[in-house]
């Protein structure tokens, strides 16, 4: 069929055009239904081991500790008041975003430090100097931790020697829950005869390990220093600390000479200790309420379900690191690779090797099926080597051994390993060394 434009002139007839509207709305549309499909498929094919939404993590652990005889099953303030009396035992001062928000109580701990601050005096990292703390009940025992003459988790005698091997890093490298002779410093004092100095603070992340490196490293010059980087939340505790005054320790010249400075530093933990034990029984107080207060989830369990469903959680789960692992959204990879360069820097102008150790998170083996995991790893790896650093995978030791999967935690939940895994990173460490 044609038009007649003018005697004599015939024209086709004009194509009809989709909207770019309508085209839009149906790629949406198209989309959506990719995505809840995509949603439905893996929800039901690339199950967890431990679904949250099925049972919180503290039903699975009570429900684990119930087959464990004498589990000291106390509340931890209760529980550090009654061995207080018994072992004369002090408070531990972590100087760390996460340990100073769970401690407080009406900011009072956090007005302290504040105040340190805006008067410009000395905060030093750990504590108390030469006295004994409380170990947590993750395993089910609250072993007695000694602090060494610097408010390290050592005893003295190490630094009656040269120092063959500085561990650095957070709760991984402090060794929780166990005692000093059970962290991977004291497996390797006693099994390699290598002299070594923990120096992890639970907590903490890379920003507080550079800072320990410039206030201490310099001073005892060790051979190695191995830097225990876990993936689990180690990149959101650097965001953490970046707004604090320990970014200024990527300063060259800029230290607190604490070292030198041990009247001030127990000045500040007494003072501490003190602001402590005015808070403890209303922590004891609190605690209890809270125990009282534990609402199992069972009853929401079918409406989370739902939320997390319209969420896309699996499918996140899946891909994204921020879902997986407790990271920031946005994460400056560059301050990151900043923080590791200054670090290699200053222990190569005292001639010591430096190693970045890989942990791996218990949401990696809950989650086995991730993109997350693998991108993670990935990226932290290339930084790693762009920048000439030993890198050094503790999954894959993990995987050698076949125990890369979530028994490698006490109780099998979110926490910290077990002995055996503290053993097996000691041994890949003495191995690496004996390379």
């Amino acid at each position: 069929m044609y038009f007649i434009n003018a005697p004599g002139n015939r024209i086709p007839p004009l194509s009809i055009k989709m909207p770019y509207f309508k085209k839009f709305l149906i790629f949406f549309f198209y989309l959506i239904i990719i995505a809840y499909s995509l949603e439905l498929l893996t929800t039901l094919t690339l199950k967890k081991q431990f679904n949250l939404i099925d049972k919180s993590m503290n039903e699975l652990r009570e429900e684990k500790i119930k087959k464990i005889t004498n589990f000291d099953r106390r509340d931890n303030y209760a529980a550090f008041l009654e061995e207080k009396k018994k072992n004369n035992l002090y408070p531990s001062f972590r100087l760390a975003e996460w340990n100073i928000a769970r401690e407080d109580y009406n900011n009072v701990i956090k007005n302290f430090i504040k105040n340190k601050l805006r008067n410009n005096e000395i905060i030093p990292f750990r504590g108390p100097i030469n006295k004994k703390t409380l170990g947590s009940n993750e395993a089910g025992v609250r072993e007695i931790i000694i602090n060494d003459k610097f408010g390290y988790k050592n005893p003295n005698e190490v630094y009656e020697k040269k120092i063959d091997i500085m561990i650095l890093g957070d709760s991984f490298a402090e060794g929780v829950p166990f005692d000093n002779e059970n962290d991977i410093t004291g497996i390797l004092r006693k099994s390699a005869n290598y002299n070594s100095i923990n120096y992890g603070i639970n907590g903490t992340g890379p920003l507080i390990s550079l800072a320990i490196i410039k206030e201490y490293g310099k001073k005892f010059v060790p051979k190695n220093v191995f830097y225990l980087f876990y993936e689990g939340n180690d990149l959101k505790d650097m965001m953490d600390e970046k707004d604090t005054f320990l970014i200024n320790y990527l300063d060259k010249n800029f230290t607190q000479n604490l070292i030198n400075s041990q009247k001030d530093v127990e000045n500040f933990l007494n003072e501490y200790e003190k602001v402590f034990n005015s808070i403890l029984p209303n922590k004891i107080k609190e605690e209890k309420l809270l125990k009282n207060n534990v609402q199992l989830n069972q009853n929401n369990t079918f409406k989370e379900k739902i939320k997390d469903f319209l969420e896309l959680k699996s499918v996140k789960d899946i891909i994204f690191i921020s879902s997986t692992f407790d990271t920031p959204k946005k994460v400056n990879y560059n301050l990151f690779e900043k923080i590791l360069k200054t670090m290699n820097l200053e222990i190569n102008e005292w001639g010591g090797n430096f190693y970045f150790v890989y942990l791996p998170a218990w949401t990696r083996y809950n989650n086995q099926y991730s993109l997350a995991n693998i991108t993670l790893k990935n990226k932290i790896k290339k930084i790693v080597l762009k920048n000439n650093i030993q890198f050094i995978d503790i999954d894959s030791v993990f995987k050698d051994f076949k125990v890369n999967n979530v028994d490698i935690y006490n109780l099998s939940i979110y926490g910290h390993y077990t002995k055996y895994g503290y053993n097996l990173i000691a041994d890949k460490l003495i191995k690496t060394l004996s390379n």
